[in-house]
């Protein structure tokens, strides 16, 4: 059970809003898998964006796993272009948005990270599980049992409905 020191930080951290970094980084389809690469090591991150450049509304989202995978591991170039292998339609929620809802999406679509978007869908901001474990660790224990499942488990998290296929 929360003490009250937790629960005042979990009910002050209620929204994306309160606990999302708002520093995003974001690349464009046209960069390369080694400038990205470079990029996600400066800053310390490990999934960025892809943006339309010029406009800022989101594509998608290139992780280091996608370039290891999609890249590294099937022998291409690293000046691959970036729209060759980024997730298109990045999974993403609004800044609005309750941390629960969040989870949700992370649990039901295993994955670490939403990309928070403003309402011309610009990246606001990220969400990451490491996020949502830091101001409600047992809601974030119950993303990471989900995503180590093999095969995905359709569980509704308490006060939530399944997000749509």
């Amino acid at each position: 059970m929360a003490g009250p020191e937790e629960k005042a930080l979990m009910d002050k951290a209620s929204r994306v809003r309160d606990v999302m970094s708002r520093q995003v980084y974001t690349v464009s389809p046209t960069d390369t898998a080694q400038s990205v690469a470079r990029l996600m090591k400066e800053t310390g991150v490990g999934a960025l964006p892809v943006e339309v450049p010029g406009v800022g509304t989101i594509l998608g989202i290139v992780t280091d796993r996608d370039i290891l995978i999609s890249v590294v591991a099937q022998g291409l170039s690293t000046s691959t272009a970036v729209f060759e292998f980024m997730t298109v339609a990045a999974e993403s929620c609004e800044e609005g948005d309750s941390i629960l809802l969040a989870a949700q999406k992370m649990h039901d679509l295993r994955i670490r990270q939403l990309v928070v978007i403003d309402e011309k869908r610009h990246a606001a901001g990220i969400i990451a599980l490491a996020d949502i474990i830091r101001v409600n660790p047992e809601l974030g224990g119950l993303v990471l049992d989900g995503m180590s499942r093999h095969e995905p488990e359709r569980q509704q998290l308490e006060g939530m409905t399944p997000c749509p296929a």
